[in-house]
């Protein structure tokens, strides 16, 4: 078991993290909206595929604004994740402040509880590990 390389670009992979049950999904450089949802519907289609609940979204290595995508995001591809099965969304967040302004977009537009935003990694592994038990995080 491990980690499962399931689609790579250059702007996304999204791996299958076997041991932990999730999926890991490493977003890189500069997202278009297009790249954005096409990146999402990928994303969605493992999920389901895969009948997980649980997502670690890194957009660690995230540069620029993406806000475009931010409503579509929020009313349309995050419903749908959660009739697929979605329970638990753990977001790093992009170092890039561009970046971390689309994310609180999208979040702002999206229902409650959505999404746990996370500053490091490591965080949000270990709120995700315990996330049927986690009570609802917030960033200061």
């Amino acid at each position: 078991m491990g980690r499962r390389l399931l689609h790579a670009s250059e702007h996304i992979d999204i791996h299958h993290e076997e041991s932990e049950g999730w999926l890991y999904v490493d977003w890189k450089g500069y997202q278009s909206v297009d790249m954005v949802k096409s990146g999402c519907e990928e994303l969605l289609r493992h999920l389901a595929a895969l009948r997980l609940s649980k997502v670690l979204n890194d957009n660690t290595h995230v540069s620029g604004i993406w806000v475009g995508a931010a409503y579509w995001l929020a009313t349309y591809w995050f419903p749908r994740m959660r009739e697929a099965g979605l329970r638990h969304f753990a977001w790093v967040l992009s170092p890039s402040r561009l970046s971390q302004i689309s994310t609180t977009t999208t979040l702002q537009h999206a229902d409650p509880n959505t999404a746990v935003l996370f500053e490091d990694l490591a965080s949000a592994v270990h709120w995700l590990r315990n996330a049927d038990s986690a009570q609802p995080k917030s960033l200061p």
